[in-house]
C-alpha cells in the first residue's frame, strides 16, 4: 500500500506548492562561502575551535538545504571532528555504548512486540466502537493517541500504527469531510502527544541527554512526565477540539455513528476480532511493568535502561513473546541511533575544543544589557523553536541544532539552562504547517484515500501556531516554575566554562553536583 511503500522512504516529501533550494551548486556555494567566512573571520582563533563551527555550520547545511539523509550528514561531521583531533576515535566508538542507545533499541523492540500483538490497532478499535457521535470519536482517538506515546519510541512509528486505524474508519465513514478532519486529527496529535513521554519522539532522548552533558542536570522518565504530560493533553485535546470546528460543521459534529469493532477490524488488513490472546495479555503486562517501573525510578533505584533490557528480553522470549529477539532488532530504527550518537559527538566536540566556551564568553560580553529583559531572551528563543519546522524538517535536527545553542546562550545571560532549552523543545514539537515539516503529516497526505491539501495544513496551522504559542508562554509561566522549572535568573559576575559531562563523571569524579541556575557549577 502507498503508506507502507511511504514508511520506507528517506528522502523528504516536498509539496509540489514548496520551493526549497536544494540545487548542488547553491549548496556548494552556500558551505564554501560560510567555511571562507568562519576561517578567515575567526583568525584569530585555534585552527581547532574554527573547524569545530565550520563543520558544525555546514552540518546545518545539509540538514536544511539537502535532501542527504540526516543521519549521514550527522556521521560525516562526526568524523571530521575525529579527522582533526577535536574528538578521540575511542570516545565516538564508546558512545555507541551509552546508557541512550541501549534505552532506544530496547525501546524499539519493546514497540515492535507491541504492534506485532496488535494491541494498538484493537485498543483503537474498541474504543471508535463505542462512540456515539463523530466529536465523541475523534476525542475518544485522542486519548489512545496519547497513550501510544509511552510505548513507542517515534512519531515515524506511532504513525505508522494509527493509518490502518484511519483507513478502516474512513472504508466506514461515508463523508469526505469527517474522513479529511480525521486525516488532519492523526498527525497533528501523535505530533504534539509525543511530548507527554522522554519516549515520545527520539528527539526528546537526544534533548535530555544534551542538557544533561552540558549542565549536570538530568531529565528522567518520570520529571519529563510530570513536566510535559499536562502540556502534551491540552495541546493535543486542544487541537482536537480546533479541528472539529475548523473543518466539521455543528450537525456533522452530533453526527451520529453506530461502529462496530468486527466490522471496523475487518476492514484492516491483519484483522482480530478474536478475543485476547495470551500473549497480548503478556505483552500488555509487561509494557505495564515497563511503564510503571520508569515512573517509579526514584523508588527502586532501578535503571531506566536496565528496565527497558529487561522489557525487550521479556517480549522476546521465546514461545511466549509475540516476536524473537532477531525480529525485534530488525525494527530498531538504526538511522536515528546513528544520529543521535553522532550529533552527541558534535555537541561534545563544540565543548571540548573550546567553540563553546568562546560563544559564551563573546555573548557575555556582547549581550549583558539583554540579560535583563527575560521576555526578550525566552521570547525569541521560543519563535525561532516554533517557526524552525519549516526550515528544518527533522525533528531531531532541530533539536541537535538549538538546544547546544540555547543553553550556551543560557551560560552567558545567567538564564536557567534546563528550563530555557525545555522551552526549545516544546516548541519544536509544533511541525504541522507543511507536509514536509514532519513525516507523520507527510504519510496522511499521501494515502490511498483523500486526505487533506496543503491549503488545510496552512489553515490549522494559522489557528494552532498561535494558540500553541500562548500555551507555552501559559506552562513557562504559570505552571512550569511551581514544578522546579523557572527560566527566572541571577546574573553571574562571569559565565562558567561550558562542561561536557560524561556518564562515569556522574557517579565517580562529582557524585553530587551542585547545580545553580540550570547548570553544573565548578566544585
Amino acid at each position: 500500500m502507498a503508506y507502507g511503500k511511504l514508511l520506507h522512504r528517506h528522502e523528504r516529501v516536498v509539496p509540489n506548492n514548496v520551493t526549497i533550494p536544494r540545487q548542488p551548486i547553491f549548496v556548494a556555494l552556500a558551505t564554501a562561502a560560510v567555511a571562507g567566512a568562519l576561517f578567515f573571520g575567526l583568525a584569530e582563533l585555534d585552527a581547532q575551535i574554527r573547524i569545530a563551527f565550520i563543520t558544525f555550520a555546514v552540518a546545518i547545511i545539509g540538514w536544511v538545504f539537502t535532501r542527504i539523509e540526516d543521519s549521514y550528514v550527522a556521521l560525516a561531521a562526526a568524523m571530521i571532528f575525529v579527522l582533526a583531533g577535536i574528538e578521540a576515535p575511542d570516545e565516538f566508538f564508546e558512545a555507541l555504548g551509552d546508557n541512550l542507545v541501549w534505552l532506544l533499541v530496547s525501546s524499539f523492540i519493546i514497540a515492535a512486540a507491541v504492534k506485532a500483538s496488535g494491541l494498538s490497532n484493537r485498543l483503537a478499535m474498541v474504543v471508535a466502537a463505542r462512540a456515539r457521535s463523530v466529536g465523541h470519536l475523534f476525542y475518544a482517538l485522542t486519548a489512545v493517541v496519547v497513550v501510544t506515546a509511552f510505548l513507542i519510541p517515534a512519531t515515524t512509528g506511532r504513525a505508522a500504527l494509527m493509518v490502518p486505524v484511519f483507513l478502516a474508519l474512513s472504508n466506514v465513514i461515508c463523508n469526505p469531510r469527517i474522513i479529511r478532519a480525521l486525516a488532519l486529527l492523526f498527525p497533528t496529535v501523535i505530533l504534539l502527544s509525543a511530548f507527554a513521554s522522554l519516549i515520545g519522539a527520539g528527539a526528546h532522548l537526544l534533548a535530555a541527554d544534551i542538557i544533561w552533558r552540558m549542565t549536570g542536570e538530568r531529565i528522567d522518565f518520570l520529571r519529563w512526565m510530570m513536566l510535559g504530560l499536562p502540556f502534551a493533553l491540552i495541546s493535543s485535546f486542544l487541537s482536537t477540539w480546533v479541528i472539529l470546528r475548523l473543518f466539521l460543521t455543528a450537525d456533522e459534529r452530533r453526527q451520529p455513528l453506530a461502529l462496530d469493532a468486527t466490522t471496523l477490524a475487518k476492514r484492516q488488513d491483519n484483522p482480530r476480532t478474536e478475543k485476547l490472546s495470551g500473549r497480548e495479555y503478556y505483552v500488555m503486562a509487561v509494557a505495564f511493568v515497563v511503564v510503571l517501573l520508569w515512573c517509579t525510578e526514584p523508588l527502586h533505584g532501578l535503571n531506566n535502561t536496565v528496565v527497558a533490557i529487561f522489557g525487550a528480553l521479556a517480549v522476546t522470549l521465546h514461545h511466549v513473546g509475540p516476536i524473537s529477539l532477531k525480529q525485534g532488532i530488525n525494527n530498531v530504527e538504526w538511522n536515528l541511533i546513528v544520529f543521535m550518537v553522532a550529533t552527541l559527538e558534535l555537541s561534545e566536540g563544540l565543548v571540548d575544543s573550546g567553540a563553546a566556551k568562546w560563544l559564551v564568553d563573546g555573548l557575555f560580553s556582547s549581550i549583558q544589557g539583554v540579560a535583563d529583559s527575560a521576555w526578550l531572551v525566552f521570547g525569541s528563543v521560543m519563535l525561532i523553536a516554533l517557526l524552525s519546522h519549516l526550515v528544518i524538517a527533522s525533528r531531531s535536527a532541530r533539536v541537535a541544532i538549538l538546544v547546544p545553542m540555547v543553553i550556551l546562550l543560557a551560560l552567558a545571560l545567567g538564564y536557567n539552562a534546563v528550563a530555557l532549552s525545555f522551552v526549545a523543545v516544546a516548541a519544536t514539537g509544533f511541525c504541522v504547517t507543511l507536509a514536509v515539516s514532519a513525516k507523520p503529516v507527510a504519510m496522511f497526505s499521501q494515502l490511498p484515500v483523500p486526505t487533506y491539501a496543503p491549503r488545510d495544513l496552512l489553515r490549522l496551522s494559522g489557528v494552532l501556531l498561535p494558540l500553541h504559542l500562548v500555551l507555552i508562554v501559559v506552562f513557562t509561566v504559570a505552571v512550569w516554575p511551581h514544578m522546579g522549572l523557572s527560566i527566572m535568573h541571577e546574573t553571574p559576575a562571569a559565565p562558567p566554562a561550558p562542561h561536557w559531562q560524561q556518564p562515569w563523571e556522574h557517579e565517580q569524579a562529582n557524585p553530587t553536583p551542585t547545580i545553580k541556575n540550570g547548570y553544573l557549577l565548578d566544585s
